[in-house]
């Protein structure tokens, strides 16, 4: 087999590997959002809200883990704050808890924010900055703080497109 024969195989190999990264990679973030979006229905929560969340913290990938090791998964639950601590750090990482604990948390700070008359990206980044605090610092001290209010609202201009209307079964 001449040289440029065989480069030209293991090109077409190694572009099917990618192609089947990528696409493996798409298939697990398409789950991710629908069992969010199924978590959110059933705790009444506008799913645009924790998907939005979700791809700032992790990029809704179950596995990440941040803060040097202190939080964990989908919604990045910290220890000493949403994580409970006797939760083990794979159970944290388990799609399905995680999004139920950050999710029952969302709610609480949703309600708050409807209180206040907050919607659309304000109600958002009110809930995002209260919802996972143990201290409940709020938007002024993440403002001032991080970059995370930036991602949070590109991303809000992807998720508010998700319709409550959509049949989520």
């Amino acid at each position: 087999m001449k040289r440029e024969t065989f480069i030209f195989i293991l090109g077409v190999l190694a572009a099917g590997a990618l192609v089947f990264h990528f696409y493996d990679q798409h298939q697990e973030r398409v789950a991710m959002m629908d069992m969010i979006q199924k978590t959110a229905k059933k705790h009444d929560i506008p799913a645009w809200i924790p998907l939005s969340i979700a791809e700032t913290e992790s990029g809704f990938d179950p596995k990440t883990i941040g803060d040097e090791g202190s939080s964990f998964g989908l919604f990045q639950l910290h220890r000493g704050g949403l994580a409970p601590e006797e939760l083990t750090e794979e159970e944290l990482l388990t799609p399905e808890k995680n999004a139920e604990i950050a999710i029952t948390n969302m709610t609480k700070a949703f309600n708050r924010a409807q209180t206040k008359g907050l919607e659309g990206i304000e109600m958002l980044t009110y809930i995002a900055n209260t919802s996972g605090w143990p201290t409940q610092r709020g938007t002024d001290w993440t403002d001032q703080n991080t970059n995370y209010n930036k991602k949070l609202a590109k991303n809000f201009k992807k998720h508010i497109k998700v319709t409550e209307l959509t049949s989520v079964e």
